[in-house]
């Protein structure tokens, strides 16, 4: 997999070498972080983030790691209220604007589809920190290395997720890596809230199993995957209700 100025939009572009390559990497920043002496090697490189849903960690870790490796970040945390886009332009034209005084956008926003927009228009690289109910590619590769530290593998594990698997976009980007190893998998979710067919469908070859109970995925598990009940993806409140705190 080839990263340089490329595109990151879907979990579905990486290999498992590419992974690889990118927990190496992560090791290396690792390192810069433990070091108490932040790198230059972004020096003279500014990052523009455009988030248009709310953040705390994602939006965080991207505009420290900028810091820590001497670049320069531009941040609007309230795209949707504050941009031009209130006046009606578009996310191409958005994405031209901005990429005219960035060298990389990141961008969340809460409709799928928005991200292929924004690369459309976009003159530098655009990486996808969130995508309405579809994916979180960087959130689910953070979260596979975080697995292969403490695991000291990706293989010949079952991982057990649990929570809103229809609208979970972490874990739907979990299960797209995930593919990639000998991992089986066992879910639960209450009826309404099952993970999406097309997610299913990249699985075909693995093992997948649903639980019975929560107690029975903890069993069955090495590693469990654990999402929240997504208010803001129901247009009816009166059926958030009856799954809010499943």
């Amino acid at each position: 997999m080839v990263f340089k100025d490329q595109h990151i939009l879907t979990a579905g572009q990486f290999d498992k070498e590419g992974l690889f390559v990118l927990f190496e990497e992560a090791k290396k920043m690792e390192e810069i972080v433990k070091s108490g002496r932040d790198s230059d090697v972004l020096a003279g490189k500014y990052m523009a983030t455009l988030f248009f849903e709310a953040s705390t960690r994602t939006r965080f870790s991207f505009e420290a790691a900028m810091m820590h490796l001497g670049g320069r970040v531009l941040s609007n945390a309230d795209m949707k209220g504050t941009s031009s886009l209130r006046k009606q332009e578009t996310l191409e034209d958005t994405a031209k604007v901005v990429s005219q005084m960035a060298n990389v956008l990141v961008v969340r926003h809460y409709e799928v589809g928005s991200l292929a927009k924004f690369a459309k228009g976009s003159d530098v690289p655009v990486i996808n920190a969130g995508e309405g109910p579809a994916e979180h590619p960087t959130q689910g590769a953070l979260d596979l290395y975080t697995i292969w530290k403490e695991r000291r593998s990706l293989d010949r594990l079952t991982v057990g997720m649990i929570g809103d698997l229809k609208n979970s976009r972490v874990q739907h980007s979990q299960c797209t890596l995930l593919k990639h190893f000998d991992v089986k998998f066992v879910l639960y979710s209450p009826e309404s809230l099952k993970m999406p067919h097309e997610v299913l469908k990249e699985l075909s070859g693995h093992e997948v199993k649903i639980a019975e109970s929560v107690e029975d995925l903890v069993e069955a598990a090495d590693v469990i995957s654990v999402s929240r009940v997504q208010e803001e993806r129901f247009e009816d409140k009166n059926e958030y209700r009856k799954v809010a705190g499943s």
